[in-house]
């Protein structure tokens, strides 16, 4: 086998092979006054890719007049300068929850990241093992609570 029937044949192991609506469900988050959490059925192993982000994009004009309104709390900043706008998107990873952004959630700690998969989606990826009826939590960054905490 040279390298490239290597790469023709890779097969992503970290990838979840069933519907996302078969293994996640919203409910009330274990954060008090966080709204929805994002919940798994079954049990998630450390490195697997859980959920992706979908959503509108938007170039930074558009994220500044929704952010005035503000309306950009499901904001995520693309490389290529865009935006992803998850606000009115159908989308399970938007529900996970930041369990260290604000001092009343610190008895949580984060067990994914938002990162992007091997086809560059924005996604959510366990950092740990993760058991079943286990919250969801990834870290929304530095800037996002300097504008919404």
């Amino acid at each position: 086998m040279n390298n490239t029937d290597i790469e023709d044949s890779y097969v992503n192991t970290n990838a979840i092979e069933a519907p996302e609506s078969d293994y996640l469900y919203i409910q009330p988050s274990q954060i008090k006054n966080a709204g929805n959490g994002l919940f798994t059925a079954m049990e998630i192993y450390e490195d697997e890719i859980i959920s992706l982000f979908k959503g509108e994009i938007i170039n930074n004009d558009e994220a500044k007049l929704r952010a005035e309104l503000n309306n950009d709390k499901y904001f995520i900043n693309l490389l290529d300068d865009t935006i992803m706008d998850s606000m009115h998107t159908d989308c399970y990873a938007k529900y996970a929850n930041d369990a260290e952004g604000l001092p009343a959630s610190n008895k949580f700690k984060n067990n994914t990241i938002i990162t992007l998969d091997e086809d560059h989606n924005v996604c959510i990826k366990a950092s740990r093992n993760i058991e079943p009826g286990e919250e969801l939590f990834c870290g929304y960054g530095e800037s996002y609570w300097k504008k919404h905490s």
